[in-house]
């Protein structure tokens, strides 16, 4: 597995299909069929995720949004990203 530093740059993968519904997002797999339900904040992760961004721009992004902790959103996100890159959903570089 690829591993994700703050400086990695991180996107959407071309191996999957998402939708909002209600202000959610909904990801299905192409690779393995699996359907993923994203609340509110993961929602708003994918969205970032939109375009290439790194790992340390979307934590910037979401302190300024949220009140959230520096670490605690870097922890958080780095756990977020590993699961959805291990899902082969968003793409490493």
């Amino acid at each position: 597995m690829t591993r994700i530093y703050l400086e990695s740059t991180v996107c959407q993968s071309e191996n999957q299909v998402s939708t909002v519904l209600d202000d959610e997002v909904v990801l299905m797999s192409i690779e393995n069929g699996a359907y993923f339900g994203l609340n509110q904040v993961l929602s708003r992760i994918w969205r970032i995720l939109e375009s290439p961004v790194t790992v340390a721009q979307i934590c910037a992004t979401l302190q300024e949004e949220y009140d959230v902790a520096q670490d605690v959103c870097h922890r958080d996100v780095m756990e977020i990203l590993e699961k959805l890159a291990e899902k082969k959903l968003i793409s490493v570089s």
